[in-house]
């Protein structure tokens, strides 16, 4: 029992640390960044959304996304506000011979917008907020330092696909720890 237990931990040690191995060879390109000329505006002004990072010639599908239409959900005593986000606008350009691309995107209503940039071939994709006020601003405001969102730090598709393998090669493991049993017992 004590040497099945070692082999199949010994099974799942090594198909993972190979995953952390095949990350650690690939080299990875430069994130992709974007970028907004202004984060707070007044209605009906434009702003130029611009990106770095993608592939030369890439296209690049630009959308504008409205986020401020709540709605109260009341339920046993609880409400909360659910926010739905509706697409307002679309853009397809081209990314120049450095990888660069901007776009400028008209806001009419007050409220919160999310512009997001996605390379067609590459996937990557950059997000910005713009803050519409409804009075006459400066941008000097308390919205004035608008998030401009955290890098993607997700998990890559050979990381994945080693987590599998580790999977599948402990499976088989259990699968004929347990075939050898009952053909000893």
């Amino acid at each position: 029992m004590k040497k099945t237990v070692s082999a199949l931990a010994l099974t799942g040690a090594l198909a993972f640390a190979g995953a952390g191995a095949a990350s650690a060879l690939e080299s990875y390109p430069a994130p992709a960044t974007g970028t907004v000329s202004d984060s707070v505006v007044t209605p009906g002004s434009a702003v130029v959304f611009s990106g770095a990072g993608f592939i030369p010639g890439e296209q690049v599908l630009v959308t504008a996304t409205y986020a401020n239409n709540p709605v109260v959900v009341g339920g046993t005593g609880v409400s909360s506000p659910i926010i739905l986000a509706q697409q307002i606008g679309s853009y397809n350009t081209v990314a120049d011979a450095a990888g660069n691309f901007a776009v400028e995107v008209t806001l009419a209503e007050a409220g919160t917008y999310t512009l997001t940039a996605t390379g067609v071939q590459s996937g990557k994709v950059v997000t910005n907020t713009v803050v519409v006020e409804a009075a006459a601003g400066t941008g000097t405001g308390a919205n004035a330092s608008a998030d401009a969102g955290l890098a993607d730090t997700g998990a890559d598709s050979a990381m994945m696909l080693w987590g599998a393998a580790g999977v599948l090669a402990l499976g088989a493991g259990v699968a004929t720890v347990t075939i050898a049993r009952r053909k000893n017992a």
